[in-house]
């Protein structure tokens, strides 16, 4: 946290940072989620090394707790009813021919994916937009009462060049 308070990043860039970190924290791209946040931040100019680190809050203890809930909002959005206890047991007896199990095994995927893609987008866009008000609003706050200025005073002096 003393890390964020002091960089010398503008409120914005910092805020922006964490926001994005926190939504692609939400998305079902993991295995390659740092990748996402550090293109993402690069593409929209704000911090990296805020944006990063919280992509980690998704990891195989969490999967379950945060995709599920989301899988939820986007079947509640596509108004798809829930799986069957008995989908589990469709999987593993597929229809007979390649081609067949290969058009079975891709519908049940979409069953799921669908909802979950829209679930995380609709949570992480929502999470990542609270989250960037929040830090803005609390950088901006400490920095106004710490030093009196939005900027960190080192980012503000000028560097002495050669003489």
């Amino acid at each position: 946290m003393h890390s964020v308070l002091h960089a010398d990043d503008p409120p914005h860039r910092l805020a922006l940072g964490a926001a994005i970190g926190i939504f692609v924290t939400f998305t079902p791209t993991v295995g390659i989620q740092m990748l996402v946040a550090i293109f993402l931040a690069w593409l929209l100019r704000a911090n990296k090394a805020i944006g990063v680190p919280l992509v980690w809050i998704s990891n195989p203890a969490t999967f379950v707790p945060m995709y599920y809930p989301c899988y939820v909002v986007g079947r509640l959005i596509l108004r798809r009813p829930p799986i069957e206890p008995g989908w589990w047991k469709e999987l593993a007896d597929p229809p007979g021919g390649w081609s067949t199990a290969i058009s079975f095994y891709w519908t049940k995927f979409l069953e799921i994916a669908l909802p979950l893609w829209v679930g995380c987008l609709v949570v992480g866009l929502t999470l990542g937009y609270l989250t960037y008000h929040f830090t803005y609003r609390a950088i901006c706050a400490y920095r106004m009462r710490r030093w009196g200025q939005l900027m960190p005073p080192s980012a503000k002096t000028p560097k002495a060049g050669p003489r």
